[in-house]
């Protein structure tokens, strides 16, 4: 890959120009139609992008320029990966930015001009990583920080059929999180605390299966 990767990787939290999420979207190129040593100079630059602890900070200029499914996704992927890990060391207005960003981003993204579901296979692929993301803030957050996230969640779904389908995706997720994945991702007691408030609520979520 005859390309200079030095613009991408000493970004370090200054946000991507159309240029940049260009050269990115010719990376993340490579690493599907390349030949052999492309992918292999491609998947060197992804790993050093992921492993820039700032690299989460270019999600949006990435998902607002970018023509390319897939270094969407791969936005998404190192935002999520960033909650994961580094959560509990953000600064709390970096923490409550990162929580209205991806929850205006499933508002954005499962509400269409008709109140129809998305039908873009396309579009509902990087929804689904949207949403995982938000499971991963909630996994940090919810109940003790974000008390009123079922309520929210329930309330904003009787917009349009679409945002209603995806919220209910949403509290699949967590729900699978909290029940059924939480002994190998969280404390037993975390796990209790969350299971008690998805009890506590119940009757909410199950008025928005009914509407």
């Amino acid at each position: 890959m005859n390309f200079d990767p030095s613009p991408l990787l000493s970004a370090q939290g200054v946000p991507y120009t159309a240029e940049q999420v260009q050269m990115l979207d010719a990376v993340v190129g490579m690493m599907f139609s390349g030949n052999q040593m492309q992918r292999a100079r491609a998947h060197e630059v992804l790993n050093s992008l992921k492993a820039d602890p700032t690299a989460f900070l270019q999600v949006n200029p990435v998902l607002s320029m970018s023509t390319c499914t897939e270094s969407k996704f791969f936005a998404l992927t190192v935002l999520e990966d960033a909650i994961k890990v580094r959560w509990k060391v953000l600064p709390p207005e970096q923490r409550e930015g990162i929580k209205s960003y991806v929850v205006n981003l499933a508002i954005e993204m499962s509400s269409t001009p008709d109140g129809q579901p998305v039908a873009n296979p396309q579009g509902q692929h990087l929804l689904t990583k949207v949403n995982e993301t938000i499971v991963q803030v909630l996994k940090h957050e919810w109940p003790h920080n974000w008390t009123a996230f079922i309520p929210e969640i329930c309330n904003s779904a009787m917009r349009d059929q679409g945002l209603c389908q995806n919220n209910l995706k949403i509290l699949n997720l967590l729900s699978e999180e909290v029940f059924d994945f939480s002994s190998d991702q969280m404390t037993s007691k975390r796990a209790r605390i969350m299971k008690r408030a998805l009890r506590e609520q119940f009757e909410q979520i199950f008025q928005l299966c009914q509407f």
